[in-house]
């Protein structure tokens, strides 16, 4: 396809202005986990340019949110932390922007916020060839869930989780600038949506992409995968409202955030070779949603530590064991081994380093 080619192309032009920063081999493959969740290299984090879904619905976004915050403001303000070294959920958009006369520097004002020192070098060389230095207000090296700008934004556009929502310090880092919004201000993506549901693995991850899909770009899920599937129901969702009324539950000097209970529906039957799988649904703006399977970020996590109405030959240490008439609790780990705790409802919450 064309488009996927173009994102190829924009990957390769990214990785030469990459090599333009001539940064050394720590400054590119330095990954660690710090005490909001997984940073990932400069080198890891190249290749979200190529995510065509992903990029295009963050494209989208970005350009209806602009053009609809123009007709009231007379200055708005964009906040883009954790961007990576190429920023790009929001660089190419904006440049297309400004070939096209619909943004200026005078109406448009940018932060990028990274806590690798190699991605903000990257950021600089980038900024510059594609001259967009007058629409820049800084560039920052700071932990994103900490940084504190000197003004109101309008708009901060985040993405910084694995599918499942996991490993990374997304929740953290958008608890951190929903403060920081204008009154007005906008969350980009505006909501997020993790659902639970058991399925059959080997159809769910294997047999149904095994046909050959019309439009490999735009993989479709099978409607006999879907209907074998039992939904379990919404056990988090992220908006602008619910970050600011998180029920944060201390741990000793660990904390979590309360999720949503679900139960496993009376007209199930056998449910012994089914897993348990958690899977991000993701809003950008107006209606344009990132779906399941279009992205690495949407692609269902199977969570094999919980067991329903069988008991594996070797459980393991964190390992939940339920019956399909338990409800499973649900919480989120506020710490640097960030996702969700699945819990049997009503027991006392225990978390550990797993």
């Amino acid at each position: 396809m064309l488009i996927e080619k173009l994102f190829v192309d924009a990957y390769e032009e990214a990785m030469k202005v990459l090599r333009q920063a001539q940064l050394h081999e720590v400054e590119m493959t330095k990954q660690y986990i710090n005490q909001h969740g997984l940073v990932m290299s400069v080198l890891n984090c190249t290749t979200t340019i190529k995510d065509v879904h992903r990029n295009t619905r963050f494209y989208k976004g970005i350009f209806e949110l602009i053009n609809d915050l123009q007709q009231r403001d007379s200055q708005i303000n964009i906040v883009y932390p954790a961007c990576g070294p190429f920023a790009p959920l929001l660089l190419p958009i904006l440049l297309y922007m400004d070939q096209q006369k619909i943004i200026s520097p005078q109406k448009v004002r940018i932060s990028l916020v990274d806590i690798q020192p190699g991605a903000i070098k990257s950021l600089k060389v980038l900024v510059n060839e594609l001259q967009l230095n007058d629409y820049i207000d800084g560039i920052y090296e700071a932990d994103a869930a900490l940084f504190k700008g000197n003004k109101a934004f309008d708009i901060f556009i985040a993405e910084a989780f694995q599918h499942g929502f996991s490993k990374e310090a997304h929740l953290s880092i958008c608890r951190n600038f929903a403060s920081q919004l204008s009154h007005h201000g906008v969350m980009l993506p505006c909501k997020i949506m993790v659902n639970a549901a058991l399925v059959n693995c080997q159809r769910e991850y294997v047999e149904q992409w095994l046909q050959p899909q019309s439009d490999a770009a735009n993989p479709i899920l099978n409607q006999d995968t879907l209907n074998e599937r039992i939904e379990l129901g919404n056990i988090l969702t992220l908006d602008r409202h619910s970050l600011l009324t998180l029920d944060i539950i201390a741990l000793g000097e660990q904390q979590v955030v309360r999720c949503n209970t679900v139960s496993i529906p009376q007209t199930a039957t056998d449910v012994s070779e089914l897993t348990l799988v958690l899977y991000a649904e993701v809003m950008t703006y107006n209606g344009h949603w990132l779906q399941q399977y279009q992205s690495g970020i949407t692609h269902p996590l199977p969570i094999f530590s919980v067991c329903i109405d069988f008991v594996p030959k070797a459980p393991a240490v964190d390992g939940l064991l339920l019956t399909k008439k338990d409800k499973i609790d649900f919480y989120y780990k506020l710490t640097g081994l960030t996702g969700f705790l699945p819990t049997k409802a009503d027991e006392e919450v225990h978390y550990g380093a797993n």
